[in-house]
């Protein structure tokens, strides 16, 4: 086995605001992105700059979006938490585990957020769903959980 797996099992939590509050999971997610790190590009490009061709080193890193896709129950917890959270623009704790093969107790994203986005969609014949962008406000931590 080279250590493959499904989704089945994840889960992402944002903390509750609280003081000092707790993380809680959000319930009826069924898609969700991971942070994407991305190095920005500065230019160095100088008047001696070899072949007229420009250059660049390496600048800060932007952790990105996350997007998370779920089932939408109006009024539940999960609805008002991230209602509130979107309402507060507090940048809050956030964490998602996502399953292993290797590790039992899954692989986990610990960063800061604030709640950029919060979509509800209300479709005539189908599911009600919600997507919930959160923006990773600085370091994202990634380990094994215990």
């Amino acid at each position: 086995m080279s250590g493959e797996s499904i989704g089945w099992g994840a889960e992402a939590s944002l903390h509750d605001g609280g003081s000092p509050g707790a993380l809680v999971e959000l319930v009826g997610v069924f898609n969700m992105t991971l942070p994407n790190p991305q190095t920005d590009d500065v230019e160095v490009t100088h008047y001696k700059s070899p072949n007229r061709q420009r250059e660049y080193i390496a600048g800060l890193i932007e952790n990105g979006e996350i997007q998370l896709e779920m089932n939408y129950i109006a009024g539940s917890a999960t609805d008002l938490l991230l209602s509130a959270a979107k309402a507060s623009g507090q940048v809050r704790a956030a964490k998602i585990v996502v399953p292993t093969s290797t590790n039992a107790n899954g692989w986990g994203f610990t960063f800061n957020a604030y709640v950029k986005g919060y979509e509800r969609a209300i479709p005539l014949e189908d599911r009600l769903t919600a997507v919930a962008t959160l923006k990773v406000a600085g370091a994202v931590t990634e380990a094994a959980e215990s």
